[in-house]
């Protein structure tokens, strides 16, 4: 368990950071799980943990991690993990209430650039799941009880970016609501 973790109730913040992004196109998974074995005092390089992924065929340049090898590096560097499929914003925010980590797979370009296109893309080829985050807690608004997500995300760098739970929804609903927890 880690005390990282932090659950909001009001306002959130964003920040970026350059050791959060990832250093490949597609080394998300590899790098969501190299942010908790640091955090973890497992002091690894994300080089390191693709070699080990490549190594291992959990990762294949140009394609990505399968969203079913996301936790392997984790279980690789002696971290317990438990996968789940099916999951909801209640188990996300249940694992989170007791101290453990989760990395969620989604669909990016519903969060990053929402819209038509992506609604299309849904329709047209089903939901397919691109890029993993680590859920870093939820805000809720004191006035409205609306409840926002914040994501920790190796693809830009930011740091407890804030998303409406129906946004993240849609998007974590590609992945068949995967969720990693460690």
């Amino acid at each position: 368990m880690t005390d990282s973790v932090s659950l909001s109730f009001g306002s959130s913040f964003n920040s970026y950071d350059e050791n959060i992004r990832q250093t490949y196109p597609d080394s998300c998974a590899i790098k969501a799980q190299q942010i908790i074995l640091n955090s973890k005092g497992i002091d690894v390089s994300e080089n390191t943990l693709r070699d080990e992924a490549i190594a291992n065929g959990w990762y294949s340049p140009g394609f990505g991690t399968p969203v079913e090898e996301t936790g392997n590096l984790l279980e690789l560097h002696g971290v317990d993990v438990k996968r789940v499929h099916h999951a909801s914003i209640h188990d996300i925010f249940e694992e989170i209430s007791w101290g453990y980590q989760v990395i969620v797979g989604v669909d990016s370009g519903e969060l990053w650039n929402p819209g038509f296109e992506e609604t299309f893309e849904d329709l047209a080829v089903g939901g397919k799941p691109d890029h993993a985050l680590i859920v870093s807690g939820f805000v809720i608004d004191p006035l409205t009880g609306e409840e926002n997500i914040l994501l920790t995300d190796p693809g830009t760098g930011d740091i407890c970016t804030e998303y409406p739970e129906d946004d993240f929804e849609d998007a974590w609903n590609d992945s068949d609501n995967f969720m990693v927890i460690s």
